[in-house]
């Protein structure tokens, strides 16, 4: 076993500070706004945030720079987050499904997870053993639906439909998954909002042909541009999940994409691999330590 001493140690975590950042955040629902501009007023004293754009198009000449992500397209994204980041001077990149903004549905994962839970546990069994799945948690069904072909995700997906008539999301299920609109999206401003990429319909890239793959990256950004008037050159794969064809088809439409692998971004990496911190209102000192040891 090699052993290093802690010299050395220290004086990487010193050189990593030198890295930019990137945060993810997903939902931003009310009760978690006055934790959000908390964490974020100290992001912004730590470190100069800037768009994701900028910070993959040059360098912070020698000083670590942070970008600020929200991933899914989420209506409290518009409505918590972005007054906060006007309120700071902040900026950040929203990633967003325009066929689920036409069909005003939920991503479906969040859909299957709070049918799921919305039943009792005797019913959910009943559900878990008719779909075949490994376990008859909600949690973890939603996860082992993530690793199903997309055609046997659908089907799944319209298994669970049909097992749970009754469900009607509250109030405050929709202030959680409801996807922003047309309008309110075309309202944000530029200065403070770019708009990205999160594919057409939030499939799991892995789970597509490569035909599929590329519909969903390419077609995104069309309609993006179309509808918002405004050009889009970043992209978000949905859970992380990439492949060849996936990689591929993102080279060929974006001049970026992140992934949600923690990391910091160098100079010479992958600008279509970029890695991501977590992050999440509640989690400022585990956000902390991240980023500073990471």
């Amino acid at each position: 076993m090699r052993i290093l001493s802690a010299a050395p140690v220290k004086k990487c975590r010193v050189l990593g500070l030198l890295h930019d950042r990137i945060l993810m955040y997903h939902g931003t629902p009310p009760r978690d706004a006055a934790a959000l501009e908390r964490q974020l007023r100290l992001v912004r004293l730590a470190f100069p945030v800037v768009s994701l754009e900028k910070l993959t198009a040059c360098g912070g000449n020698g000083r670590a720079r942070v970008a600020l992500t929200f991933d899914d397209g989420l209506r409290n994204n518009v409505h918590v987050a972005y007054p906060i980041l006007q309120k700071l001077g902040l900026t950040a990149t929203f990633f967003v499904c325009p066929g689920l903004i036409e069909r005003q549905e939920w991503l479906w994962n969040h859909e299957a997870r709070q049918r799921l839970l919305s039943v009792q546990k005797e019913t959910l069994a009943e559900i878990a053993a008719g779909i075949g799945a490994p376990s008859a948690v909600a949690d973890a069904i939603v996860e082992w639906m993530k690793t199903l072909k997309i055609a046997a995700r659908r089907q799944v997906e319209r298994q669970i439909r049909d097992a749970t008539p009754r469900f009607t999301p509250s109030p405050a299920q929709r202030e959680e998954f409801d996807l922003a609109s047309w309008d309110e999206l075309e309202r944000l401003d530029p200065d403070v909002v770019n708009i990205g990429s999160h594919t057409l319909t939030h499939p799991i890239l892995t789970s597509l042909t490569a035909e599929e793959t590329e519909a969903e990256t390419r077609d995104s950004r069309l309609a993006l541009e179309q509808r918002l008037e405004r050009p889009v050159s970043v992209f978000c794969y949905p859970n992380g999940d990439l492949n060849d064809g996936a990689l591929a088809s993102a080279r060929r439409h974006y001049r970026s994409a992140v992934t949600v692998e923690p990391g910091t971004v160098h100079g010479k990496g992958d600008p279509h691999l970029l890695p991501r911190y977590a992050a999440h209102p509640r989690w400022t000192r585990r956000l902390a330590r991240r980023m500073v040891l990471g």
